[in-house]
């Protein structure tokens, strides 16, 4: 500011460039400096406010989010069809939904019964092989001591009567997902009406640039979520055909949790391997130790050649931002947030590098250096 206002008042046709005198530009900057740290903090506390609106209503932002992703899975499957130019982007879209409605209902006809029958003997197995872990344990002094470090688990009427919330719990959580798939539908059958809408709340001059950012979030979205059902997939059946293998009960119930719970990041593939090896110590601890043994090298490969590949194509995240965003997640928005922590991680980082990083570091400079 100072060597601006130097210059101005030593080389008047500098000021008479810009039309004006060197007190009067002085004046002028000053104005404009202001008037830039008031956007500035105008937009901070914007931000802050609706971050804790946010956070308030997370419950409602999650289930929106949630219909987000499902409207982008159901646009996914639609992009094949659009070089039949004769199909209206409607009807692309109905035959997407009724596809995927029809893989569902072919799955759930195909491996339904299997699947519901060996869950329910899958939750009547684990509470009895956890109490024979721990009688196990206590047989050797190594697992006394630990034992000891930990609090023991205890199956009592505290317990089960903690099953009635549990199934209030699943129930609610039905509801909700029954709530994002009709929010998906409608998100992705018409998304320029509210893409317009909320472009609308913005000035006019920052709608195109937050509308190309938005079609960048939305590629970086539909990229991750087709590597991560494809890294599902293969994790469902290394799991599932590997315990089948090694003779551990109930693999495929087993192989279905390992699928589902791949989209949780980080904590999902820890939580598998804790059913998996107490099932697998119902036929003894080698039994066990085998089960361990593949969940490790399923994690590996998971780690080591399936995410990497996918990631390659897909959207780079180094993994501690992925660690961070699963703990701020659970604990901003609870349990649901940690399930959406990573797509959500992807659609901010798209915003944050095309609405801050680009517009507002990188183009100023770049038209600096060009001047």
């Amino acid at each position: 500011m100072a060597e601006l206002n130097a210059d101005l008042r030593s080389f008047p046709q500098l000021g008479l460039v810009f039309g004006i005198e060197g007190d009067n530009a002085k004046v002028l900057l000053r104005k404009s400096s202001f008037s830039g740290v008031t956007n500035h903090l105008l937009t901070a506390l914007v931000l802050v406010v609706l971050a804790i609106v946010i956070w308030r209503l997370s419950e409602v932002v999650l289930i929106a989010f949630g219909g987000i992703v499902v409207a982008t899975l159901i646009r996914t499957l639609a992009e094949p069809l659009a070089r039949f130019k004769r199909l209206s982007s409607r009807f692309r879209l109905t035959i997407a939904l009724l596809a995927l409605l029809g893989l569902f209902g072919l799955l759930v006809w195909s491996f339904g019964y299997q699947v519901s029958a060996q869950a329910a003997e899958l939750r009547e197995l684990l509470p009895q092989q956890s109490r024979r872990v721990i009688a196990w344990l206590q047989q050797s002094d190594f697992g006394r001591t630990w034992m000891s470090s930990v609090k023991k688990w205890e199956i009592d009427s505290k317990t089960m009567g903690g099953l009635s919330a549990a199934a209030a719990s699943f129930l609610g959580g039905t509801l909700e997902a029954i709530l994002i798939g009709f929010l998906g539908v409608y998100f992705a059958f018409d998304p320029d009406l509210y893409v317009n809408g909320g472009l609308r709340l913005l000035p006019p001059a920052r709608r195109p640039q937050v509308r190309r950012a938005l079609v960048q979030a939305g590629i970086a979205l539909r990229k991750w979520l087709m590597a991560q059902l494809a890294a599902m997939i293969a994790v469902g059946v290394l799991a599932g055909v590997g315990l089948a293998l090694i003779g551990v009960p109930l693999a495929l119930a087993l192989g279905t949790l390992a699928a589902l719970l791949e989209f949780i990041p980080v904590i999902g593939p820890i939580i598998f391997g804790v059913p998996a090896v107490l099932v697998a110590f119902s036929k003894g601890p080698r039994m066990a130790v085998y089960a361990l043994l593949l969940y490790t090298a399923i994690q590996q490969l998971e780690s080591n050649l399936i995410v990497p590949l996918l990631q390659r194509w897909a959207v780079e995240m180094p993994p501690v931002i992925g660690l961070l965003a699963v703990l701020a997640s659970g604990i901003l928005l609870g349990p649901v947030g940690i399930i959406f922590a990573t797509p959500l991680a992807v659609i901010t980082i798209a915003l944050v590098k095309h609405l801050y990083v680009e517009d507002m570091l990188e183009k100023p400079q770049a038209s600096a250096e060009s001047t």
